[in-house]
């Protein structure tokens, strides 16, 4: 089966519609593997296993972010929208996730427009912080918790922005005529990485947070993308499918020392660190997937045989 992200016909556009010409973003989700929803008892983030905030289609077929245990226990589906919402992003302390969506239509038209949204980690007091007639989607959330990098193309191109965690003064960080997308924050918050087709491929490159010195790290003809930083700051993971389909790598922050983790076979996408830096989450074939750092110990978390699981974002 393919990868959602082939399946939406590539790496879509920043919109809240199918992309007509496939790009490297992984910016909106979408695929068609059918449902039976979760049917655990909603419960805390658990004592022992943690837990992921992540995407389902489990509900009416349209993508909602969900919460599990990382041992695949007490899922509970957090926003109820009949829009998609997806790519969630944890604030430092856990206590709120950021969001994208689709719900709002863009003025004068009839096509859903991305949005960032924040909402509390028990469901509550959504707010939508950014209302551009543009879209904006990726959010990342700084390690101190008062900036939300971001991705918008109200400047022609998807670029990478920088707002206040509460969605006042919004800067632009890139200025490419490519396009710069899905920003993530290094630990200690000096540096983001993102990926970028400036170079007629999409490579994951690192920039200083205010966006000067943009290197790319990873110099490889396939397609790199999904970069994750670990917690320590060493390291960077990241699928790719240099190794034919899709697989999940790490190399170091610099872009030395790359690491195959998982086996091609069947797409394996979008690694997040466990809180530790000893393990990673990621998504296959519509389920959620947890792997030691040196690539052993693979568990599989859900077991959905026609809902798609995705994105999994383990909880500080």
């Amino acid at each position: 089966m393919r990868s959602w992200t082939e399946r939406r016909g590539g790496y879509g556009a920043t919109s809240g519609a199918q992309p007509a010409a496939p790009r490297f973003v992984l910016l909106f989700v979408a695929g068609l593997v059918g449902a039976a929803c979760h049917k655990d008892t909603p419960t805390g983030p658990g004592a022992g296993p943690g837990q992921f905030a992540f995407v389902s289609d489990a509900r009416l077929g349209q993508y909602d972010i969900c919460l599990i245990n990382t041992d695949g226990s007490g899922f509970v589906q957090l926003t109820t929208s009949l829009a998609d919402d997806s790519w969630p992003a944890w604030n430092p302390d856990g206590t709120k996730i950021a969001f994208q969506s689709n719900r709002n239509l863009t003025p004068g038209g009839n096509a859903s427009q991305l949005d960032i949204y924040v909402i509390n980690a028990d469901g509550t007091g959504e707010t939508r912080l950014t209302t551009d007639t543009t879209n904006e989607a990726q959010p990342a959330w700084s390690p101190d918790g008062t900036k939300i990098a971001f991705v918008s193309d109200r400047d022609g191109n998807n670029e990478v922005y920088l707002m206040n965690a509460d969605g006042t003064g919004v800067t632009r960080l890139t200025t490419n005529l490519t396009a710069d997308e899905q920003p993530a924050w290094s630990p200690d918050g000096t540096r983001i990485a993102f990926v970028s087709d400036r170079t007629g491929n999409a490579e994951i490159f690192v920039m200083n947070a205010d966006g000067t010195n943009p290197a790319n790290v990873t110099n490889n003809a396939a397609t790199d993308v999904g970069p994750a930083w670990s917690p320590d700051g060493t390291k960077i993971a990241f699928h790719s499918d240099r190794a034919g389909d899709f697989a999940i790598f790490v190399m170091n922050a610099d872009g030395s020392g790359v690491r195959q983790l998982t086996d091609p076979s069947v797409p394996d996408e979008l690694p997040a660190w466990s809180p530790e830096g000893n393990r990673l989450a990621f998504d296959s074939d519509g389920d959620l997937w947890v792997i030691q750092a040196d690539g052993s110990g693979l568990t599989r978390v859900t077991h959905s045989q026609f809902t798609l699981d995705f994105m999994p974002r383990w909880r500080p």
